[in-house]
């Protein structure tokens, strides 16, 4: 496979992960943010998709997935959780609250937390209630700048999972890589990077972020 983007430690591929994955050598840690068929612009992705077509794309992805990590970290849709159990049975439910008040549904209820899914033993002990992260919708207090994606995941969220999954110079991969959220936190944590995105466009946008020197 020929590399987006390759430097110090992170490996950019342009494409679809349920053909580049199967490519990959095992990895410490698979950490994503999955699309949610909840048709979302995501630069030709189709975001909403029959329900049999999603679920069938993403459980191909969890079996690669699993085949090349033993530690695993899905920022997964709250409103499929049932879906994402049955892929995942032995994940750790971890709730990351909103200190804002969240979106309004037109059901009258308004979304105050998020879930993430996580498997594998942690390198030490945390807590799975995470109230400390600024989440997209709380408007003013999120200063996270998303680089157009709309469904960009917070920096903290990644950087939280890649610290409790993977050990210090480990490999982290990402199969939705989007603007390179993931690989930045990587990079930024001592880590190596795989990353894999279909769109070009969000392609160069990470590839622009990683060439900036690591955040401390």
């Amino acid at each position: 496979m020929k590399p987006y983007y390759e430097h110090a430690g992170v490996t950019i591929y342009h494409g679809d992960c349920r053909e580049l994955l199967p490519n990959l050598e095992p990895v410490d840690l698979v950490a994503t943010d999955p699309p949610y068929n909840a048709g979302k612009d995501y630069d030709g992705y189709s975001d909403a998709l029959p329900d049999c077509e999603y679920e069938a794309s993403m459980r191909i992805v969890v079996e690669e997935a699993t085949r090349l990590a033993p530690n695993q970290a899905w920022v997964a849709p709250r409103y499929r959780l049932a879906f994402w159990l049955s892929l995942l049975p032995k994940a750790h439910l971890v709730v990351i609250r909103r200190g804002a008040m969240g979106p309004y549904r037109g059901s009258g209820w308004s979304d105050q937390f998020e879930i993430a899914l996580a498997v594998g033993k942690t390198n030490r002990v945390s807590v799975d209630l995470w109230d400390d992260i600024r989440l997209k919708g709380e408007g003013y207090f999120f200063r996270e700048e998303t680089y157009g994606h709309p469904g960009y995941t917070p920096e903290p969220i990644l950087k939280r999972f890649i610290t409790l999954l993977s050990p210090e110079g480990g490999t982290v991969v990402d199969p939705f890589g989007g603007t390179g959220t993931t690989a930045r936190a990587a990079k930024d944590l001592g880590r190596k990077c795989i990353l894999i995105e279909q769109s070009e466009r969000y392609c160069e946008i990470a590839a622009k972020r990683l060439s900036q020197e690591v955040l401390l």
